[in-house]
């Protein structure tokens, strides 16, 4: 990145540049080269042993609403600070293994919330008119396997109704893998949240859904909705085979892959690429931002795209047929292309992708997914 730093500093001595433009250039491969180092150290920690310090643990936050560039700011400061109060030195210890089942018959909730300190959680359909929530847990700094289980049946908090199925273990000592099936039809408000462990979710017509792990993936496949949420700080984000009216998503450090039918994206990213296949028709409006990784969009050909693509130190590429240019700027530290496709249309998609330091690629949809 020492070369990338010195095209900066002498586009700012000959004036092609302000100096706000070039802090901010100088901020994105501050950004990189930290993580970067950040990756190294953690990767080697993870192939030692599973540690984590569980007094790090923040409740998760919405993000203030505003300008995208603003909202952006605000993912960076939280991500560093997230990144930061993570530390992989505290051993967990010896634990002892409970296995436990959770089952209710004829139930008719709609709405679920999950919240696990650390494990993985999986949520999934079945045609059974039943709830089914197994745990795997592992349950540290006890001395038996009785002690174990008293220990994690203590901790939890298991809650189903008519109206919502609640599930915590915010425990500091245990690790708990959970598998929720639930009936086969469609639910009104899901939250899954953990602080380390990876989410997934399958088959499930989902209103509003909000998906949130400090440190691990977030897999969806096959569902619909209309205002989803997902967020990580350490992992990647996929999204495949779905339907959602408003989907926004925010991560620090992996990739973002999304591919189905959407009415609104939001993806921001600050360490990673960004890759949205966007399929059917309801797509209206799409906002894609990365520091330091690339963007590669994917659009239905059948559309009239108004179309928006900035990078500092990458490259632009619009491989869509007969794309009309409606401004383009080639500076070495400033490249924009502004442009529209199918004028004669009447359904409008209106894309704009930033990244500082890497591309940015547009192209017509030829079929598939990811």
């Amino acid at each position: 990145m020492q070369e990338e730093r010195k095209r900066i500093l002498t586009m700012l001595q000959e004036g092609k540049i302000s100096t706000e433009e070039a802090e901010e250039l100088l901020d994105a491969l501050a950004y990189a080269s930290d993580v970067k180092e950040e990756e190294g150290q953690e990767g080697k920690s993870a192939e030692l042993s599973k540690k984590v310090d569980w007094d790090a643990r923040q409740d998760h936050k919405s993000y203030n609403s505003g300008s995208t560039k603003q909202r952006f700011k605000s993912l960076v400061g939280e991500a560093f600070k997230k990144i930061k109060n993570v530390d992989l030195d505290f051993n967990f210890g010896s634990y002892q293994s409970v296995h436990h089942i959770f089952q209710h018959q004829g139930v008719t909730f709609n709405n679920v919330y999950i919240d696990v300190a650390n494990g993985n959680v999986m949520m999934k359909p079945w045609k059974e008119q039943d709830m089914r929530l197994e745990c795997q847990a592992k349950v540290y700094q006890v001395n038996n396997q009785d002690e174990a289980r008293e220990r994690f049946m203590d901790m939890k908090n298991f809650i189903v109704d008519d109206e919502v199925l609640r599930f915590e273990v915010k425990s500091k000592k245990v690790k708990t893998d959970v598998t929720l099936w639930v009936p086969e039809k469609a639910y009104e408000d899901v939250s899954l949240r953990v602080f380390n462990g990876k989410i997934e979710a399958e088959g499930l017509p989902v209103h509003d859904l909000d998906v949130k792990t400090s440190n691990g993936d977030i897999i969806l496949q096959k569902m619909e909705g209309h205002e989803w949420e997902l967020s990580t700080s350490n992992g990647s984000i996929t999204a495949e085979q779905v339907k959602c009216d408003d989907l926004e998503t925010e991560m620090m450090n992996g990739s973002v892959k999304l591919a189905g039918d959407f009415g609104k994206v939001d993806a921001q990213v600050i360490n990673g690429n960004i890759k949205c296949t966007w399929q059917g028709d309801r797509g209206h409006t799409g906002f894609f931002k990365t520091t330091t990784g690339n963007v590669d969009l994917i659009v239905p050909k059948s559309v009239r795209l108004n179309g928006k693509m900035f990078t500092n130190l990458g490259s632009l590429h619009c491989y869509l047929p007969d794309f009309k240019t409606i401004s383009e700027q080639k500076e070495t530290l400033k490249k924009e292309l502004k442009f529209e496709t199918n004028p004669y249309l009447d359904h409008i998609l209106h894309v704009e992708a930033e990244t500082k330091t890497g591309s940015v690629k547009i192209q017509g949809d030829e079929g598939g997914g990811l």
